[in-house]
Parts: structure tokens; sequence; C-alpha cells
């Protein structure tokens, strides 16, 4: 889904978006990369996630995202 259609089904209900994020980010596409990664380098990866998951220019190239919305 397109976060283009996520908008637009958000505008269905009454409720305001609290935050759109990219869950997964590039893992899908670097999956053995990060699982050879030693405790370290994988804190280093995760501090890098938290930093950009929430950059609308980055939230498509994530294989799932997670709209946050509150009720109204």
């Amino acid at each position: 889904m397109r976060t283009e259609d996520i908008e637009k089904l958000d505008g269905t209900i009454d409720a305001e978006r609290l935050m759109l994020v990219a869950t997964d980010g590039p893992t899908g596409y670097m999956r053995p990369v990060i699982d050879s990664m030693d405790d370290d380098t994988f804190a280093l990866y995760m501090r890098y996630h938290f930093a950009v998951c929430e950059r609308s220019d980055l939230i498509g190239a994530s294989h799932h995202t997670l709209d946050i919305l509150k009720k109204r």
C-alpha cells in the first residue's frame, strides 16, 4: 500500500495521526548483512534506524509501515 493510500484511508475515520513509521526500513534488502552483525554493529544500525524511521522520504522503502492514530 502506498503512503498516499494510507492517508486516504485515514481520512475516512475520526482520528489524527501521531506518526507513520517505517518498521523495518532497508532491513528486507540487507537481511543477510544484518543477521551477521555483531552486537555493537547491530546497536549502531538500530540507532540509525530509529533516527530515520519517521522520515517521509524513506518510509516508502520499508517493507512494512506502522500508522499510529489517536481517536478524536
